[in-house]
């Protein structure tokens, strides 16, 4: 009895080992609430010899759908909110209704599509960057008369309704594609054998407003970036994307000191001022505010009242950034009161401070 109780115990115990090694590996749910892209997309659409893609599009007409793409998402939503307040002020009666008021749009038209290449999406892109600023060094005034003309037009929503932003501004405004691919409308472009169409991106669980990371920093995710970092017009936003175990863990060791001493000079400054950091190694930012995939830690400043046009810093240094050199980029990109208390904490925090270089240790 008791040799047949152990042969069964022991089957059941290979039963049980078996099952769980051939079994597939759920999700840590916990850490990560969205399936990550597919591990064989490739990173980028393929090209071939003559530098075209799947398409035929050439690097100058696909930079004018990825530029509409970027593009799109934060300044039409941004039109439709001027719509509807201008539709409200006319059908409010009074004085107010009756007056005409000009230039309404193009202020928000213009502040957008300056800040167009500066997207991350597009900023990290080399020969996509090239691409954008050549496209709007050449036709800036025409990239925004179309998005005037699709105001005046009615703002239709859909591409079905009499307006094409492919044919408008890839062909009409920067002659960046053939009339034989701008007659197709943008969404039939999606699917360019990079995978982009199928990718899902991955985001921790969302924390409770003004939840602070291990580091001291403010915690931001996936799901909550346009949140915390873009919804507030009224607060600047210095973001950290980190990757606090990748380049053998130097570059947050190096950068993050600085960022909290910084943090710390603006404690008392009366500034709407919020310096949060994201875990990139479990979280992708979805366009248009980030580059899903990408593996380079960077700050980034969303300006008050100018959300639009983030600022990338030009120079990490791997990670090597003293308070002078955080500072100094606040005072370059913030808004004019955040600049101002920058500018003013350069004059007055002691040297020693500004140039603390907590690197140098473990150099010698």
């Amino acid at each position: 009895a008791n040799v047949g109780c152990t042969m069964r115990c022991f089957v059941w115990w290979v039963t049980a080992v078996a099952l769980f090694c051939l079994s597939p590996r759920l999700p840590n749910v916990g850490a990560v609430q969205v399936v990550q892209r597919p591990i064989d997309a490739p990173a980028e659409a393929p090209r071939f010899a003559n530098g075209k893609d799947v398409f035929g599009r050439d690097a100058r007409c696909r930079t004018c759908h990825a530029l509409l793409n970027t593009l799109n998402p934060r300044l039409v939503p941004a039109l439709l909110k001027i719509k509807a307040a201008e539709a409200r002020r006319v059908g409010g009666g009074g004085a107010d209704s009756r007056a005409v008021k000009y230039g309404v749009y193009e202020e928000t038209i213009e502040t957008y599509v300056q800040s167009a290449c500066t997207t991350q999406d597009l900023w990290h892109s080399k020969e996509t960057r090239k691409q954008c600023e050549a496209i709007m060094e050449l036709h800036e005034d025409e990239l925004s008369a179309a998005y005037t003309r699709w105001v005046r037009k009615g703002a239709p929503e859909r591409e079905d309704q009499g307006w094409s932003w492919n044919w408008e501004v890839c062909r009409k405004a920067t002659r960046s594609c053939s009339e034989a691919l701008a007659m197709h409308v943008l969404s039939e472009f999606d699917d360019d054998g990079s995978g982009a169409s199928e990718r899902k991106y991955r985001s921790e669980p969302v924390p409770p407003a003004g939840t602070v990371n291990g580091d001291g920093l403010l915690k931001v995710v996936a799901g909550s970036f346009h949140d915390v970092c873009v919804a507030d017009p009224s607060v600047d936003v210095l973001v950290y994307v980190s990757f606090p175990n990748q380049h053998q863990g130097t570059f947050h060791e190096f950068a993050v000191p600085a960022l909290l001493a910084v943090k710390k000079l603006f404690e008392n400054s009366g500034n709407a001022f919020e310096i949060a950091a994201v875990d990139a190694e479990h979280n992708d930012v979805p366009p248009p505010y980030g580059t899903p995939g990408t593996s380079l830690p960077t700050l980034c400043l969303y300006p008050a009242m100018n959300k639009g046009w983030p600022r990338y810093i030009s120079e990490t240094n791997d990670g090597k950034l003293t308070v002078r050199d955080v500072l100094f980029f606040i005072m370059n990109t913030g808004s004019a009161g955040l600049s101002a208390t920058a500018k003013a904490l350069l004059a007055a925090t002691p040297a020693d401070v500004l140039d603390h270089k907590p690197w140098e240790k473990d150099e010698l």
